[in-house]
């Protein structure tokens, strides 16, 4: 015992350790019936896993599918990104001119889709993608404008 410190702190501890947590570790007549191994009474004493749903993982899933099926005609074998714009947009010549300079300082290509053309327009659509501008990389789908500090940080990860 240390000077002026009465023990009856860690025995009231002891007491309701064993009472909180006797019959997991193995205490009282269950103990008797079926003995705990060690490893039970620590997992015992561990908190159930929690399992954390996405909730849009079904919708991720179609996005990355259509990505895929769409491989080629958006990326045509070589570009890292594409980028839809139309004629009729205030903000696609400024999206395109800044991933432009992105892309050449960081060393991606880049695949622009002028959704004036048909096939463009119709890919766009079968991405579901309903405004312009809007990039795809492998992994996204990305509806309007983005800052290039946001597109460099998903396309050098």
């Amino acid at each position: 015992m240390r000077r002026g410190v009465p023990r009856t702190r860690p025995v009231a501890f002891r007491i309701f350790a064993f009472a909180a947590l006797g019959p997991a570790l193995g205490a009282g007549p269950v103990a008797a019936q079926e003995p705990l191994s060690l490893r039970e009474r620590i997992d015992a004493l561990r908190a159930p896993e929690i399992v954390i749903e996405e909730p849009y993982a079904d919708e991720i899933a179609d996005d990355l599918a259509m990505i895929a099926a769409e491989g080629d005609a958006l990326f045509g074998g070589e570009a890292d990104i594409a980028l839809f714009v139309g004629s009729d947009c205030a903000e696609c010549a400024a999206a395109q001119a800044e991933l432009a300079a992105l892309a050449e300082r960081i060393g991606v290509d880049v695949a622009v889709h002028h959704t004036d053309q048909a096939d463009s327009a119709a890919l766009m659509k079968r991405l579901t993608l309903d405004m312009v501008p809007s990039y795809v990389m492998p992994d996204r789908l990305i509806r309007g404008a983005m800052p290039a500090f946001v597109l460099e940080r998903y396309l050098t990860r």
